[in-house]
């Protein structure tokens, strides 16, 4: 038993050290902190803008469906904001993946270094559906007793976070 507890102290000890080197380390590697440097909002917003117009510009080329098997939930956070995803036909996955790509390796990977703020909103559970011949969302049916939802495809429980 004394053995059990000396070898989960130790342990712990171990990941509490390692955590603390890496966070040691990835501090040293940033230009300063938010209190150091200014922060240009308004850059900030203009490159948020841009990307949410871009998401958006794949969301309206990919809205059309038929059948709710048609519609997806689609990861569209990027290094410059979190979201709850957008549902799109299945056939603009790839698109909205390159263009979250993109984003991410030039507008956002910018709003990350300048230090601009990140935030990703409270997601409900949701699930793709096709509504009047366009992809859409509604509320996911839950387990009893359960905030989580239950299975169903294109169920989407939480916001993804992209750092």
């Amino acid at each position: 038993m004394n053995t059990n507890r000396i070898r989960l102290g130790t342990s712990a000890l171990f990941a509490m050290a390692s955590f603390s080197l890496v966070i040691a380390g990835f501090t040293d590697t940033m230009e300063g902190t938010e209190d150091e440097r200014e922060v240009d909002w308004k850059a900030c917003q203009r490159r948020h803008a841009h990307a949410s117009s871009q998401v958006e510009r794949v969301r309206a080329a990919y809205r059309a469906c038929v059948t709710d098997s048609d519609c997806v939930i689609v990861d569209t956070s990027t290094y410059c904001g979190g979201t709850c995803g957008e549902v799109i036909h299945r056939a603009g996955v790839q698109q909205m993946r390159r263009v979250i790509s993109h984003l991410n390796a030039t507008v956002c990977r910018e709003n990350w270094r300048m230090g601009c703020p990140y935030g990703t909103p409270a997601c409900l559970a949701s699930r793709a559906v096709c509504a009047r011949g366009e992809c859409t969302s509604e509320a996911a049916a839950t387990s009893p007793g359960s905030a989580l939802p239950a299975d169903e495809p294109g169920a989407l429980p939480t916001c993804p976070a992209a750092r």
